[in-house]
């Protein structure tokens, strides 16, 4: 029987998902904690720039990691077993202001819509809609947003994710730590 496991891939750990190659199943933590950091905004007469809190809800299974990519603040990489996160791991959630996030929420500000959505949802509040695109080789869910009353446009709240994970339960799961992020979602002006 083992040999025959071993032919047909039956024989893969439990908690894992197929997908051309092994991939862990995403387990969310019971709780969440909150992450922050201070944005600073435009600047003011006396050259000082305005600063900002940023705050929301991160999922306990996602742990702080250092970024070194400008575009790519608050990041955090599902690392249940670690005491942080590492950067290049997915899936991730970040704040990010690349190309491809800039252009997104550009676009849909002039028309509604951008290229090369795969799924869109508009919304009104503090975040202009919610939408998955291919993102090099992966897949981004992002909330699209200006940040800091206006003064850093176009970013997104962002969660990174292998292909391999869309339409499974990974992917609803790593759709709920997004939504409770952005649900959580706090700015505050500290001038």
């Amino acid at each position: 029987m083992e040999n025959f496991n071993k032919i047909t891939n039956t024989d893969k750990p439990a908690g894992q998902e197929e997908s051309g190659n092994m991939k862990e199943l995403i387990v969310p933590a019971p709780d969440s904690h909150i992450v922050e950091d201070v944005i600073y905004g435009d600047e003011t007469e006396n050259g000082d720039y305005i600063p900002y809190r940023i705050s929301f809800k991160v999922n306990d299974a996602f742990k702080e990691a250092k970024s070194h990519a400008g575009e790519v603040e608050m990041l955090n990489t599902y690392a249940p077993e670690s005491e942080y996160g590492e950067e290049g791991s997915y899936p991730y959630l970040a704040i990010q202001l690349d190309d491809t996030v800039y252009m997104a929420v550009e676009e849909f500000k002039e028309k509604g819509t951008f290229t090369g959505a795969m799924e869109i949802t508009p919304l009104s509040g503090k975040f202009y809609f919610k939408a998955k695109v291919e993102y090099y080789g992966y897949i981004m869910y992002f909330y699209g947003l200006d940040r800091c009353e206006g003064s850093w446009e176009n970013n997104g709240l962002c969660m990174v994710y292998p292909k391999e994970y869309a339409g499974t339960e990974n992917e609803i799961r790593l759709m709920q730590i997004l939504d409770e992020a952005a649900e959580s979602y706090h700015e505050e002006r500290e001038m």
